[in-house]
């Protein structure tokens, strides 16, 4: 008994089983049946529309490759600009560390910097200024100590003269 329950139970699996794959193949066909009349109706509406749909479908592909263009030329703009700031910051990096390179390097061999050279450029002015004024002293005095001369030796003539 036990036998033959296992039996009809299989049978009725196999049944079950033949219905499910019976009506997947039954699908399977109706959509290919659906697919082929699909691709019969669009060959009619290509020969019936012809050439107004090819002009539209050239069309619709101007317009999709403008888009295309477009979303490139952006992208593109987009990354040569981040590019672009990458490299300034990357630049001024390079040009500030060759900037303190090059300071370190003077002010060990005894260079002075632009403030020291404003600091003596203005102190040798002042000197300059100094010595004019003394030149101009002693100028004056040389002037004076010879009038005094002069008057002596007049003095003198006049004396012997006398």
């Amino acid at each position: 008994m036990a036998a033959r329950r296992k039996t009809s139970k299989v049978k009725s699996t196999a049944r079950k089983a033949r219905t499910r794959v019976g009506r997947a193949q039954a699908k399977a066909i109706e959509n290919a049946q659906h697919v082929w009349l699909a691709g019969m109706g669009a060959v009619a509406k290509a020969q019936k529309e012809g050439p107004a749909a090819f002009q539209e479908a050239v069309a619709e592909g101007l317009q999709l490759l403008t888009r295309s263009r477009t979303t490139a030329e952006k992208m593109i703009r987009d990354v040569f600009e981040s590019a672009q700031g990458s490299a300034t910051e990357t630049w001024d990096n390079l040009e500030a560390l060759f900037q303190s390179r090059v300071q370190k390097a003077l002010q060990q061999i005894g260079v002075p910097n632009a403030s020291e050279i404003r600091l003596l450029t203005k102190r040798v002015a002042e000197l300059n200024d100094n010595v004019k004024a003394l030149s101009a002293r002693s100028a004056r005095s040389a002037r004076s100590a010879k009038a005094k001369a002069k008057t002596k030796r007049a003095r003198a003539k006049a004396k012997r003269k006398a």
